[in-house]
């Protein structure tokens, strides 16, 4: 380990062993990269994402708390209406002729149901297209819901339910590299949609994909960022997509041949600083 990066890992403990976390500090910190030794990371994104406050003295409350939340969020939402298990501490109800899975009513809890169930469903695709070749990305949560992972329950799984229902994306329309090409007609649909759900997760290799989030949660506008960085790697490679026709240029745009993150990041925060 080189003593610039044993540098970089001191400056983030001392940041993240003061009392009132210096926000301001760690986004600056964490912009040009996170070190993974001693699950800085983890506790890094953590903060970042307003998942742990900034006191230090609450995160063990606030933990629990989450973890309550997430079990409450699983008892409420995931599972159907009308359908639990009393050995597993949740009380059933029965379904009544007032609410029933034809429903129509915005305020039925079988309404809420189905579209919750939509959103789950975009989740799931998203997780298990995010590097599929990587067994940790198929695995259960370090905290499951056994009420979905019991086989021997009486309801549909989270699986089996999202697998029947559609995706509804919405379009991404927005372009703001320059590069246009009414011609070939090459819709950022084609591409960015991708870029944009999956937060790049496909176009690099997940070490690279990690380093390009650790910059978008230290942004305080991570959006907006992402977008400067889909931008940058058009700018990137304008000249290539100028001179090809549609085939070469949607081959391009589908596999990313620039694979230096670090200019990409570089080219996006210039424009950032140039708005």
């Amino acid at each position: 380990m080189s003593s610039l990066h044993k540098s970089r890992i001191a400056d983030f403990q001392d940041v993240l062993t003061e009392p009132s976390i210096a926000l301001e500090k760690l986004r600056e910190l964490s912009f040009s990269g996170i070190p993974c030794e001693g699950g800085l990371r983890c506790l890094c994104w953590k903060i970042l994402l307003n998942y742990l406050p900034l006191e230090r003295a609450s995160w063990t409350s606030i933990l629990a708390k989450q973890r309550e939340l997430y079990a409450q969020f699983l008892r409420e939402m995931i599972i159907q209406p009308g359908i639990a298990k009393a050995n597993m501490g949740v009380s059933r109800e029965d379904v009544t002729f007032e609410d029933h899975p034809l429903n129509p009513n915005p305020d039925s809890r079988w309404n809420t149901y189905f579209k919750d169930n939509e959103v789950l469903l975009q989740i799931d695709k998203d997780v298990r297209r995010l590097c599929p070749d990587i067994s940790f990305f198929q695995r259960a949560t370090e905290y499951p819901c056994l009420l979905i992972l019991d086989p021997q329950n009486e309801f549909e799984t989270l699986r089996k339910r999202v697998e029947q229902t559609t995706l509804k994306s919405q379009t991404v329309a927005r372009n703001r590299s320059g590069v246009t090409n009414q011609e070939q007609n090459i819709k950022p649909q084609f591409f960015a949609f991708r870029w944009l759900t999956l937060l790049l997760s496909q176009e690099f290799l997940l070490p690279d994909v990690i380093r390009i989030w650790d910059s978008l949660f230290a942004d305080d506008n991570r959006f907006d960022f992402l977008l400067l960085v889909c931008c940058a790697m058009l700018m990137l490679i304008r000249e290539q997509l100028l001179e090809g026709d549609f085939t070469v240029n949607m081959r391009l745009l589908q596999d990313y041949p620039i694979t230096d993150v670090c200019q990409i990041l570089q080219k996006a925060k210039e424009l950032q600083d140039s708005k």
